[in-house]
């Protein structure tokens, strides 16, 4: 399954050194742990082994329409991780290494989880909610072998703006490039 995803550049660095990343559990916010370990358990259940690890997150597709995925990544990524880097990777997953759910559907499922008014079961088919759900994929990790292509992803000129106006997020976004800035 073609898929794409984007990372910080120690997740690029970590599968270009060991050939594998699994993402860590200190990634996850407290009260969503147990909406992420009811993941895994479907996933296992599938035959989909995350080991230790909660998954990663992934979108159908070549990751080649850019309005997607600027929109994707401005919707789910802060300012601080846009100040962090990101790498754009494009996938090529086994089908029986990847999960298909609905993006609306697990926010209802998390917005249960923390209290709000939400699913208290997740629907785990790839069933779409309606007309602006879209898919999201969870693999168990990142594997060399799958990444096609991968390539840093700048933030938009907005994004970027707003950074260079934050001392501290831009102090961070020039600890993070070799160049000393964007």
């Amino acid at each position: 399954m073609r898929v794409w995803t984007l990372q910080a550049a120690e997740v690029v660095a970590t599968v270009r050194s060991t050939g594998v990343y699994r993402a860590g559990w200190d990634r996850v916010p407290l009260n969503l742990r147990p909406a992420y370990a009811a993941l895994v358990a479907e996933m296992a259940r599938r035959g989909i082994d995350c080991g230790s690890a909660p998954p990663v997150w992934c979108w159908p597709g070549r990751g080649r329409r850019r309005s997607v995925v600027r929109q994707t990544a401005n919707e789910l990524l802060s300012l601080y991780e846009w100040a962090q880097g990101r790498w754009l990777l494009t996938l090529d997953v086994p089908d029986d290494r990847t999960l298909t759910t609905s993006y609306s559907l697990w926010n209802d499922y998390l917005a249960y989880q923390l209290g709000s008014d939400g699913s208290s079961e997740m629907d785990w088919t790839c069933r779409i909610a309606d007309k602006w759900d879209q898919s999201q994929v969870t693999v168990p990790e990142l594997r060399q072998d799958w990444i096609l292509r991968a390539r840093l992803y700048p933030p938009d000129a907005d994004t970027a703006a707003r950074i260079e106006a934050d001392p501290i997020l831009l102090a961070r976004a020039r600890a993070t490039d070799p160049g000393g800035g964007h």
